[in-house]
């Protein structure tokens, strides 16, 4: 029971961070993120979560999008960042290697890209462990 509590603590604090996203960017002088890249993110933070269970870590970017990064250990990372167009665009970075995947449209999202990459992410961390 208390790692469910953890999970949905980490869900629930992600969520308030993409909340925070606007104010964010007005303060940082960034373009606003649209209310379909922070619909995108929303939605995707929660398809996210339900399959890596780690704490995600949402803000928004310079170019006006929402960022929803999934840190590991020792620089890996699987970043998605939604557009205000609702694209979105996912790189991965493992172990000195990137790849990167683009879409024009973020409502097939998690594909079998962001999945696996997600999955190895996790993979990744618990051989480090």
């Amino acid at each position: 029971m208390e790692v469910a509590d953890d999970m949905n603590s980490d869900l629930r604090a992600a969520l308030r961070d993409l909340d925070a996203a606007e104010g964010e960017a007005l303060e940082e002088g960034f373009p606003v993120p649209s209310r379909m890249a922070r619909e995108n993110a929303r939605r995707l933070l929660q398809a996210m979560h339900r399959i890596s269970g780690r704490r995600l870590e949402v803000y928004p970017t310079p170019d006006g999008e929402v960022a929803i990064d999934a840190p590991g250990g020792q620089g890996r990372s699987v970043l998605l960042l939604c557009d205000s167009e609702g694209g979105a665009l996912c790189l991965v970075n493992m172990n000195g290697k990137h790849r990167r995947a683009r879409y024009a449209d973020s409502n097939g999202l998690p594909d079998g890209f962001v999945r696996e990459a997600l999955a190895e992410l996790k993979q990744q961390d618990e051989l480090a462990a």
